[in-house]
């Protein structure tokens, strides 16, 4: 806190015109660039949980192309499948493959597509040609376990249900094992603790192939259409909570000061995070909501402040851009050390999260930048605007000039 006991006093309010204009200019911009109104059409992108399709992540072992994974798909029926590469390890090829859900389209149809497109990723291995055992990456851990209930190789004693329980434990690190490498690629990796003899049967019955299926989920239209109202709904509670508590903890003109900020930073943050063409899907808007409270956390200390300053003596008789000016000043040094503590962890998360975090911390890295700046340039000067326009005589107890 020392670092900043000698910093210049800033008038922050002198430039609250010029800062609300570039503000909201950068959001009509953003908006205009994403063409909301376009629908279907529009330059945003809507996650699987919202538009209902189904959402798959796969992993290939050795170079398999990008373009050969898109053609594999057109000539299967699915020529409007997305494909998309993304890091993985090296020696393999991880990509993301997204099929939006067609009109009237029920769970029983998203089923038989995920078959499909399953069987169309099979086919993509050369080494099946040779061997026509099935995959133990890609089988279902349910075959596995009817395969070992007929042919029960450690021969329990009991009814079907006795001997599926029986190999549930050893299923349960089969599945496990593939999951930890993802795929495959020896049967040494299998659990060393696995009894011999469903070992053997998994090596005489089984291949390795080269496909490994990381994320496999699919989401009708009727629920996504009801997930959609859901998340709608949250923030729109959000936002008259917090516009509720303003009004009771604070002014009038707080409560619209902070109500003002909170949507300015919802939108900029939803521009930016359109403009750099990320995806919205459910945990995105969780993101959004985490940050529409730091935001107001922000900006209530910095209106704690004003209210408190405006009971001083000294005070009195000062005008309320001083007023402003001086408690923004005064919490200065919490708010930049809060933000850039809070900053630094978004940024890892973006950086090194992986792809299943990116999209979830950017949100994040824009709403602790905005929500700061929105705190001094967005709310405080509404309150000064609102203060000087319609004075009243216990408002802020200050001369409104």
């Amino acid at each position: 806190m020392k670092i900043f006991e000698n910093l210049p006093h800033i008038d922050f309010m002198k430039y609250k015109a010029l800062a609300l204009s570039i503000s909201w200019g950068l959001i009509v911009v953003c908006i205009l660039a994403a063409q909301p109104w376009k629908g279907a059409n529009s330059n945003v992108k809507l996650g699987m949980q919202f538009t209902g399709g189904i959402d798959m992540q796969v992993r290939f072992k050795g170079d398999v192309p990008q373009d050969a994974v898109r053609a594999a798909l057109g000539r299967g029926g699915f020529s409007d499948a997305a494909v998309v590469a993304y890091g993985s390890k090296t020696g393999f090829r991880d990509y993301s493959i997204k099929v939006k859900a067609r009109k009237g389209q029920d769970e029983k149809d998203s089923t038989a597509q995920i078959n499909k497109i399953r069987e169309i990723l099979r086919g993509m291995d050369a080494s099946a040609n040779n061997d026509s055992r099935p995959d133990l990456n890609t089988e279902s851990v349910g075959a596995l376990a009817d395969q070992w209930v007929k042919t029960n190789p450690l021969n329990v004693v009991g009814d079907e249900t006795a001997i599926r329980l029986a190999y549930d434990p050893m299923l349960k690190k089969i599945a496990d094992t593939r999951e930890k490498f993802a795929p495959m690629t020896s049967f040494d990796q299998l659990p060393k603790d696995l009894p011999q003899v469903l070992s053997g049967q998994i090596k005489s019955t089984y291949r390795l192939g080269n496909l490994s299926f990381l994320k496999n989920e699919s989401f009708s239209p009727s629920i996504s259409g009801e997930w959609t109202t859901k998340t709608l709904s949250a923030v729109g509670y959000a936002l008259i909570a917090i516009l509720v508590y303003v009004m009771f903890r604070f002014t009038a003109s707080f409560a619209i000061g902070g109500i003002v900020a909170l949507i300015h930073d919802i939108l900029m943050a939803v521009g930016i995070f359109t403009l750099f063409g990320f995806e919205y899907s459910v945990p995105v808007v969780a993101s959004f909501l985490i940050l529409i409270g730091y935001s107001m956390a922000d900006t209530i200390v910095v209106f704690d402040r004003i209210r408190e300053n405006s009971h001083k003596p000294e005070y009195r008789r000062a005008t309320i851009t001083q007023l402003v000016n001086d408690s923004i000043n005064q919490t200065l040094s919490r708010t930049i050390l809060t933000s850039m503590s809070v900053l630094f962890v978004a940024v890892c998360l973006f950086g090194w999260g992986g792809p299943a975090l990116r999209d979830l911390s950017f949100p994040l890295v824009i709403g602790v930048i905005t929500g700061t700046y929105s705190s001094i340039y967005i709310a405080s000067p509404v309150v000064v605007y609102l203060e000087k326009w319609f004075p009243r005589h216990d408002s802020l107890k200050q001369k409104h000039t």
